[in-house]
Protein backbone atom coordinates (compact mmCIF):
# COMPACT_ATOMS: atom_id res chain seq x y z
CA UNK A 1 0.00 0.00 0.00
CA UNK A 2 2.56 2.35 0.97
CA UNK A 3 5.30 2.10 -1.52
CA UNK A 4 6.95 5.65 -1.31
CA UNK A 5 8.37 6.83 2.27
CA UNK A 6 8.71 10.13 2.73
CA UNK A 7 12.21 11.56 4.08
CA UNK A 8 11.42 12.68 7.09
CA UNK A 9 10.11 10.21 10.24
CA UNK A 10 9.07 11.61 14.01
CA UNK A 11 9.79 10.10 16.88
CA UNK A 12 8.47 6.28 17.38
CA UNK A 13 8.98 4.04 19.86
CA UNK A 14 11.69 1.51 19.88
CA UNK A 15 12.00 -1.45 17.54
CA UNK A 16 10.39 -4.89 18.78
CA UNK A 17 13.36 -6.88 19.88
CA UNK A 18 13.14 -10.64 19.61
CA UNK A 19 12.07 -11.25 23.01
CA UNK A 20 9.04 -9.24 23.42
CA UNK A 21 6.00 -11.20 23.76
CA UNK A 22 2.83 -11.53 21.41
CA UNK A 23 1.09 -9.06 23.63
CA UNK A 24 3.23 -6.43 24.01
CA UNK A 25 3.48 -6.20 20.08
CA UNK A 26 -0.16 -5.69 20.13
CA UNK A 27 -0.07 -2.90 22.34
CA UNK A 28 2.77 -1.05 20.42
CA UNK A 29 0.70 -1.57 17.02
CA UNK A 30 -2.25 -0.42 18.79
CA UNK A 31 -0.37 2.61 20.58
CA UNK A 32 1.09 3.40 16.59
CA UNK A 33 -2.72 3.06 15.09
CA UNK A 34 -4.21 5.43 17.58
CA UNK A 35 -1.00 7.97 17.17
CA UNK A 36 -1.99 8.27 13.39
CA UNK A 37 -5.79 8.50 14.39
CA UNK A 38 -4.86 11.55 16.33
CA UNK A 39 -2.79 12.95 14.16
CA UNK A 40 -5.07 12.71 11.28
CA UNK A 41 -7.35 14.89 13.82
CA UNK A 42 -4.77 17.42 14.21
CA UNK A 43 -4.23 18.26 10.43
CA UNK A 44 -7.79 18.20 10.12
CA UNK A 45 -7.61 21.33 12.27
CA UNK A 46 -4.24 23.02 10.60
CA UNK A 47 -6.07 22.47 7.41
CA UNK A 48 -9.09 24.54 8.24
CA UNK A 49 -6.71 27.45 10.34
CA UNK A 50 -4.75 27.12 6.54
CA UNK A 51 -7.39 28.48 4.76
CA UNK A 52 -8.20 31.53 7.19
CA UNK A 53 -6.73 34.33 6.04
CA UNK A 54 -4.56 32.90 3.08
CA UNK A 55 -3.16 36.17 1.70
CA UNK A 56 -2.15 37.07 5.31
CA UNK A 57 0.59 34.18 6.41
CA UNK A 58 -1.02 31.27 4.75
CA UNK A 59 1.29 29.81 3.35
CA UNK A 60 3.57 29.37 6.55
CA UNK A 61 0.02 27.67 8.41
CA UNK A 62 -0.12 25.49 5.18
CA UNK A 63 3.17 24.37 5.83
CA UNK A 64 2.52 23.09 9.38
CA UNK A 65 -0.32 20.72 8.04
CA UNK A 66 1.82 19.48 4.92
CA UNK A 67 4.22 18.74 7.46
CA UNK A 68 2.12 17.07 10.06
CA UNK A 69 0.80 14.99 7.08
CA UNK A 70 4.42 14.04 6.34
CA UNK A 71 4.64 12.75 9.73
CA UNK A 72 1.49 10.86 9.58
CA UNK A 73 2.95 8.92 6.44
CA UNK A 74 6.34 8.28 7.77
CA UNK A 75 4.30 7.06 10.81
CA UNK A 76 2.02 4.89 8.81
CA UNK A 77 4.95 3.39 6.98
CA UNK A 78 6.77 2.48 10.12
CA UNK A 79 3.29 1.02 11.48
CA UNK A 80 3.35 -1.22 8.37
CA UNK A 81 6.67 -2.19 9.02
CA UNK A 82 5.77 -3.31 12.63
CA UNK A 83 2.65 -5.39 11.23
CA UNK A 84 5.31 -7.12 8.57
CA UNK A 85 7.17 -8.67 11.46
CA UNK A 86 4.49 -9.39 13.57
CA UNK A 87 4.55 -13.09 14.95
CA UNK A 88 2.53 -15.79 14.12
CA UNK A 89 0.33 -15.70 17.79
CA UNK A 90 -0.88 -12.31 16.11
CA UNK A 91 -2.25 -14.08 13.05
CA UNK A 92 -5.93 -13.70 14.46
CA UNK A 93 -5.29 -9.77 14.60
CA UNK A 94 -2.82 -8.55 11.55
CA UNK A 95 -5.78 -8.50 8.99
CA UNK A 96 -8.34 -6.17 11.23
CA UNK A 97 -5.05 -4.18 11.91
CA UNK A 98 -4.03 -3.82 8.80
CA UNK A 99 -7.44 -2.60 7.86
CA UNK A 100 -7.63 -0.27 10.37
CA UNK A 101 -3.91 1.16 8.78
CA UNK A 102 -5.50 1.42 5.56
CA UNK A 103 -8.75 3.12 6.20
CA UNK A 104 -6.83 5.88 8.61
CA UNK A 105 -4.24 5.73 5.18
CA UNK A 106 -6.71 6.26 2.65
CA UNK A 107 -8.35 9.11 5.26
CA UNK A 108 -5.73 10.85 5.25
CA UNK A 109 -4.82 11.23 1.47
CA UNK A 110 -8.47 12.70 0.82
CA UNK A 111 -7.86 14.99 3.58
CA UNK A 112 -4.64 16.50 2.34
CA UNK A 113 -5.63 16.28 -1.27
CA UNK A 114 -9.20 18.06 -0.02
CA UNK A 115 -7.17 20.91 1.94
CA UNK A 116 -4.05 21.64 -0.26
CA UNK A 117 -6.62 22.11 -3.48
CA UNK A 118 -8.70 24.26 -1.32
CA UNK A 119 -5.66 26.41 -0.12
CA UNK A 120 -3.75 26.76 -3.17
CA UNK A 121 -7.12 27.53 -5.06
CA UNK A 122 -7.11 30.78 -3.00
CA UNK A 123 -3.31 31.39 -2.71
CA UNK A 124 -2.91 31.23 -6.24
CA UNK A 125 -5.46 34.38 -6.19
CA UNK A 126 -3.25 36.29 -3.79
CA UNK A 127 -1.82 39.88 -5.74
CA UNK A 128 1.02 40.46 -3.03
CA UNK A 129 3.10 37.15 -2.68
CA UNK A 130 5.90 37.48 0.24
CA UNK A 131 9.28 37.26 -0.53
CA UNK A 132 10.57 33.68 -0.39
CA UNK A 133 7.46 32.21 -2.07
CA UNK A 134 9.07 30.52 -4.75
CA UNK A 135 10.91 28.42 -2.85
CA UNK A 136 8.42 27.31 -0.25
CA UNK A 137 6.12 26.69 -3.29
CA UNK A 138 9.10 24.34 -4.54
CA UNK A 139 9.12 22.24 -1.32
CA UNK A 140 5.12 21.98 -0.98
CA UNK A 141 5.42 21.13 -5.08
CA UNK A 142 7.64 17.76 -4.23
CA UNK A 143 5.60 16.81 -1.04
CA UNK A 144 2.28 16.52 -3.23
CA UNK A 145 4.02 14.81 -6.03
CA UNK A 146 5.53 12.32 -3.19
CA UNK A 147 1.86 11.77 -2.18
CA UNK A 148 0.48 11.69 -5.34
CA UNK A 149 1.88 8.02 -6.35
CA UNK A 150 0.27 6.99 -3.34
CA UNK A 151 -3.08 7.51 -5.86
CA UNK A 152 -1.43 4.37 -8.49
CA UNK A 153 -2.23 2.14 -5.48
CA UNK A 154 -4.90 -0.26 -6.48
CA UNK A 155 -6.60 0.56 -2.88
CA UNK A 156 -7.35 4.30 -5.24
CA UNK A 157 -9.09 2.56 -8.06
CA UNK A 158 -12.09 3.47 -9.65
CA UNK A 159 -13.84 6.61 -9.83
CA UNK A 160 -13.04 8.32 -6.59
CA UNK A 161 -9.42 7.59 -7.25
CA UNK A 162 -9.20 8.99 -10.62
CA UNK A 163 -10.82 12.08 -9.11
CA UNK A 164 -8.44 12.22 -6.27
CA UNK A 165 -5.54 11.88 -9.21
CA UNK A 166 -7.61 14.45 -11.23
CA UNK A 167 -7.24 16.97 -8.04
CA UNK A 168 -3.93 16.09 -7.20
CA UNK A 169 -2.96 17.38 -11.06
CA UNK A 170 -4.88 20.32 -10.37
CA UNK A 171 -2.61 20.86 -7.43
CA UNK A 172 0.66 20.67 -8.91
CA UNK A 173 -0.65 23.06 -11.50
CA UNK A 174 -1.75 25.86 -9.32
CA UNK A 175 1.75 25.38 -7.48
CA UNK A 176 3.24 25.43 -10.66
CA UNK A 177 1.63 29.02 -11.34
CA UNK A 178 2.40 30.62 -8.13
CA UNK A 179 5.59 29.93 -8.81
CA UNK A 180 6.13 31.79 -12.62
CA UNK A 181 4.40 34.48 -10.59
CA UNK A 182 7.43 35.39 -8.30
CA UNK A 183 11.43 34.79 -9.51
CA UNK A 184 13.60 32.68 -7.34
CA UNK A 185 15.80 34.64 -5.02
CA UNK A 186 19.46 35.07 -5.75
CA UNK A 187 22.40 32.40 -5.24
CA UNK A 188 24.65 33.85 -3.35
CA UNK A 189 26.72 30.81 -3.18
CA UNK A 190 30.23 30.24 -4.76
CA UNK A 191 28.79 26.80 -6.42
CA UNK A 192 25.77 26.37 -8.79
CA UNK A 193 22.44 25.16 -7.09
CA UNK A 194 19.45 23.27 -8.02
CA UNK A 195 16.51 25.33 -7.55
CA UNK A 196 12.63 24.10 -6.75
CA UNK A 197 12.13 23.06 -10.23
CA UNK A 198 15.52 21.28 -10.99
CA UNK A 199 16.70 24.35 -12.90
CA UNK A 200 20.61 24.91 -12.43
CA UNK A 201 21.03 28.56 -11.35
CA UNK A 202 24.58 30.41 -11.38
CA UNK A 203 25.85 32.07 -8.39
CA UNK A 204 26.15 36.20 -8.57
CA UNK A 205 29.26 37.14 -9.47
CA UNK A 206 31.12 39.63 -6.97
CA UNK A 207 33.44 42.02 -7.42
CA UNK A 208 36.31 39.51 -5.77
CA UNK A 209 34.91 36.18 -7.99
CA UNK A 210 38.02 36.39 -10.17
CA UNK A 211 40.19 35.97 -6.60
CA UNK A 212 40.61 32.60 -5.34
CA UNK A 213 39.02 31.81 -1.97
CA UNK A 214 40.41 33.56 1.09
CA UNK A 215 41.98 36.45 -0.49
CA UNK A 216 40.41 39.66 -0.80
CA UNK A 217 41.26 42.65 -3.45
CA UNK A 218 43.24 45.63 -2.22
CA UNK A 219 41.24 48.82 -1.46
CA UNK A 220 42.65 51.50 -3.58
CA UNK A 221 44.33 53.98 -2.38
CA UNK A 222 43.98 57.73 -3.87
CA UNK A 223 47.57 59.19 -5.20
CA UNK A 224 48.71 62.08 -3.63
CA UNK A 225 50.43 65.26 -5.88
CA UNK A 226 54.02 65.66 -5.08
CA UNK A 227 53.56 69.52 -5.07
CA UNK A 228 51.29 69.26 -2.33
CA UNK A 229 53.07 69.27 1.33
CA UNK A 230 51.27 67.08 3.68
CA UNK A 231 48.04 68.00 6.04
CA UNK A 232 49.22 69.50 9.48
CA UNK A 233 47.94 67.64 12.25
CA UNK A 234 44.79 69.50 13.95
CA UNK A 235 45.73 71.60 16.95
CA UNK A 236 43.99 70.47 20.21
CA UNK A 237 41.51 71.82 22.37
CA UNK A 238 42.82 72.53 25.34
CA UNK A 239 39.04 71.98 26.60
CA UNK A 240 39.19 68.13 26.01
CA UNK A 241 42.51 67.24 26.14
CA UNK A 242 44.02 64.79 28.41
CA UNK A 243 47.08 65.26 30.55
CA UNK A 244 48.73 63.28 33.23
CA UNK A 245 49.01 64.34 36.68
CA UNK A 246 51.23 63.80 39.51
CA UNK A 247 51.69 64.13 43.29
CA UNK A 248 54.09 67.34 42.68
CA UNK A 249 51.31 69.23 40.29
CA UNK A 250 48.62 68.45 43.13
CA UNK A 251 51.45 70.05 45.63
CA UNK A 252 51.95 73.02 43.93
CA UNK A 253 48.17 74.10 43.11
CA UNK A 254 48.03 73.75 47.32
CA UNK A 255 50.81 76.59 47.62
CA UNK A 256 48.99 78.99 45.59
Amino acid sequence: MMRSNPPRRPAAPPAPTPGRSAAQRQREIATLLMRLDAMLKQSAELAQTARERVSVGGLARYRRFSRRVRDFFALAALTQERLDAAPEEMEDLIDPMTTALERLHARMVVQFVEGSAAFFASFARVKALPIGTHEMCGVELRGVLEIRKFLDDPLYEGERGQALRAEADRITALIRRVMDRIPPLPDFGDEPSIGPRGTLNSPLKGPNAHLPPGRAAARPVAARSPSMPPAAPPAPNPSTEIRSLSLDQFEDDEED
